[in-house]
């Protein structure tokens, strides 16, 4: 054979064998399996957030991945599982096989958590197990959503309806402060009437009071009456001058009234006398009969 044939069956065979190991890691890593895998049918209503390749899981333990998923009618999904080791009797599905897609991480990845089941009696090959939905966080968070707005609503409801109460009843009471005070026989209204009618009156009578008096006679009387007054402000004005001085001259000492007023020895002769009177008239009382009266006759 040629040498540069050789080559060329050699690079051939080379670029082929890349070729397949390129589809084989591709389709591993999309979920398919290969050699002895065992695929399982699963029916879910729903896919959710599940895809190619996401994890199958037996308690807990992840054992396969998701090889296809396939809309078979709307509220149906059949879904293939496929085991690494279909032989090993600890993932054999049984007539009691079960499957549960759940959420898993804040993400919501998706993951199948299969049970083989306890049956001794092995799962037919066309059987498709009927798989379950857990609820994950966004279901919950759904389902909470829509109770807080459901919750949100009655409460929006009975305020309304309060609302709607007390605005009724508030212009009932408008209505009847209206009709209070357009009453024109009771309300403020008559009563206004009645105050200006009295208040006309009394205008006019102070009208004709004013208009029968002689108002020069009494503006003169009143300025008389003013000088009167002025004059006795000032004659009492000097008065108090006076009398400031006198008290002034006793504080002072001056005349007799100032000497009594400020004379310490005078003061205590007064004491003495009168404390000599009041022991004489306190001895006269105890023993009368010394009382003694000489008369002379000339």
């Amino acid at each position: 054979m040629d040498l540069h044939y050789k080559q060329e069956v050699t690079v051939g065979v080379l670029v082929l064998a890349g070729i397949g190991l390129f589809l084989a890691g591709t389709m591993w890593l999309k979920g398919a399996s290969f050699g002895a895998a065992s695929d399982i049918k699963v029916a879910f209503p729903n896919a959710g957030t599940l895809k190619r390749g996401s994890p199958v899981r037996v308690s807990g333990v992840e054992l396969g991945k998701v090889s296809g998923i396939e809309l078979e009618s709307v509220g149906k999904v059949q879904v293939t599982l496929s085991l690494n080791d279909p032989k090993d009797p600890r993932v054999t599905p049984r007539i009691d096989a079960s499957a549960r897609l759940a959420s898993v991480g804040l993400v919501g990845d998706a993951v199948v958590n299969y049970d083989p089941g306890t049956s001794s009696e092995p799962l037919p090959a066309d059987r498709v197990i009927q798989g379950t939905i857990d609820q994950g966080l966004t279901d919950l968070g759904t389902d909470l959503g829509a109770q807080a707005k459901g919750l949100m609503g009655g409460i929006q409801e009975i305020a309304n309806k309060d609302m709607a109460v007390e605005l009724r009843a508030t212009l009932k009471a408008v209505q009847r402060t209206l009709d209070l005070l357009s009453n024109t026989r009771t309300g403020p209204t008559a009563e206004l009437s009645r105050t200006m009618t009295s208040l006309r009156t009394l205008s006019a009578h102070l009208d004709s009071t004013l208009a029968a008096a002689d108002l020069q006679t009494t503006l003169r009387k009143s300025d008389t009456l003013l000088t009167t007054l002025s004059g006795t402000t000032a004659e009492f004005t000097t008065t108090s001058a006076r009398l400031d001085t006198l008290l002034q001259r006793i504080n002072g000492g001056q005349g007799t009234i100032g000497k009594l007023m400020n004379d310490s020895l005078l003061y205590g002769d007064v004491r003495r006398l009168t404390k000599a009177a009041q022991e004489l008239i306190d001895e006269l009382r105890k023993h009368p009969g010394k009382l003694t009266i000489q008369v002379k006759v000339f």
